[in-house]
């Protein structure tokens, strides 16, 4: 029993690392998006279309077998993340990225609140006290760090209505990963994603046709890095509870600040960097906890 509970405990933990490693490689992709000449939805088609054939490689290695099951279990993940994505990355045409992170910040009280009725978790008060704090930190990494930039209530509701997606996807994909394995669920769900994806990109003009040039470098960067934090996100989900999932979330916007600062050359100021601290001390000190302490689960 002792084993047992000591094997079920190393699983949720390295669920927990997974997630914190998937969030820091996602967090790259609006940077590398930034940096990119391609046409959004073009860019992200192509993004997509690789990251398949990357998964792919891994589903052979594994030696899996041909299953319809696992195809139509990926099926609506694969949609609903796809429409998230046009959703969000339509919002910030209309409004700013910051308007966009505060909204997309709501995440972990649509999860507490989903998690509570329809998962049966039962999160301890402190994973509460745990998630105001990380929302105070989260509050001055993303006022202190405002832009200049178009705001609209049009974007505003892209953003909104994108947020929700988010979470629809993130409950989708735990449920299918109770039935199936990460890397079939994540490379038929990719493939299904192209699809909304490869409509937008014809619907706004911007064309299907392969990258040239320079334009394979962020394609590849964003396939193969982000690629594989969805692919590690995607393993957590069988392991971490969808409340802890949707705290780590928060990582990103702490995260995506360094990496401008990096890549950008974009400073953060003072405040901002206290933000930023305190969002990555809260996450390490909830990662690092026992689950029994997080959950009331033993």
């Amino acid at each position: 029993m002792l084993m047992k509970n000591n094997l079920i405990s190393n699983k949720v933990f390295l669920g927990r690392v997974s997630s914190v490693i998937a969030i820091t490689l996602m967090a790259l992709s609006p940077i590398v998006i930034k940096l990119s000449e391609m046409e959004i939805f073009r860019l992200i088609f192509w993004r997509l279309l690789v990251a398949s054939f990357f998964y792919l490689n891994l589903y052979i290695f594994s030696r899996r077998k041909f299953s319809f099951k696992e195809i139509r279990i990926s099926l609506v993940g694969g949609l609903v993340f796809g429409f998230q994505l046009i959703l969000f990355f339509s919002s910030i045409r209309e409004t700013s990225v910051l308007n966009a992170m505060v909204i997309g910040s709501l995440q972990p009280i649509i999860f507490l609140f989903i998690a509570t009725r329809f998962f049966n978790e039962r999160p301890s008060r402190s994973i509460y006290y745990w998630s105001f704090l990380s929302l105070a930190g989260t509050a001055l990494t993303i006022q202190t760090g405002r832009e200049e930039g178009v705001t609209s209530l049009s974007g505003d509701v892209l953003a909104f209505f994108g947020m929700l997606l988010f979470c629809l996807y993130f409950v989708i994909s735990k449920k299918a990963r109770t039935e199936i394995d990460s890397v079939p669920y994540q490379l038929w769900l990719t493939i299904f994603a192209l699809l909304p994806v490869a409509i937008a990109a014809l619907s706004f003009g911007e064309g299907l046709s392969p990258p040239t040039g320079e334009e394979w470098l962020p394609v590849l960067i964003i396939s193969l890095i982000p690629g594989t934090g969805h692919l590690l996100q995607n393993f957590a989900h069988g392991h971490v509870s969808l409340v802890l999932m949707g705290l780590i979330n928060l990582l990103a916007v702490a995260i995506v600040p360094l990496y401008a600062w990096w890549l950008l050359e974009e400073k953060p100021g003072l405040v901002q960097l206290i933000g930023i601290g305190i969002v990555i001390g809260t996450l390490a000190m909830v990662v690092s906890r026992p689950t029994r302490q997080l959950t009331g689960i033993g």
